[in-house]
């Protein structure tokens, strides 16, 4: 897994599937299909256009056939509306006719996450979730016993 670095001023990490301002702390979760899309475009960010046809190949892999244009469009529509909720205006362009492209003020680092990072936070929820069930289906239980006791 990666993380990115959009301009020195946001963290995309696509193992959590978030985005993060460095300058107010705050995060943006972006659905499976959204995280796919951003990540293929950062992973292009410096190519001069990025079809429509390969962020559907990306996305859909090979269901991108059963995938319409409008499908496609409505995606980009709610990765755009995302971003700007986060302070990402612009960040990619529409090229009519052709595809999209990152725009050029934009700077994207990529860097390599160590898998023991992946896996600690994987072992963290995993143990909230552990503890969690029990202690709630408790809960439950003394609320439903509570008048009996």
């Amino acid at each position: 897994m990666r993380q990115y670095t959009i301009n020195n001023e946001f963290i995309y990490n696509e193992s959590l599937r978030e985005i993060i301002s460095l300058h107010d702390k705050k995060v943006l979760k972006v659905t499976l299909m959204r995280a796919r899309c951003l990540s293929y475009l950062f992973e292009n960010a410096y190519k001069k256009l990025i079809t429509r046809e390969m962020i559907s190949h990306a996305v859909w892999g090979e269901r991108s056939q059963f995938f319409s244009d409008a499908n496609l469009t409505q995606l980009l529509y709610l990765l755009r509306r995302d971003l700007q909720q986060i302070g990402l205006f612009e960040l990619f362009v529409t090229l009519p006719r052709q595809g999209i492209k990152i725009d050029e003020r934009f700077i994207i680092d990529a860097a390599d996450i160590p898998p023991q990072a992946i896996q600690h936070h994987t072992h963290r929820c995993n143990k909230i979730i552990s503890i969690g069930i029990p202690t709630l289906f408790l809960l439950i239980v003394l609320f439903f016993l509570a008048p009996f006791i």
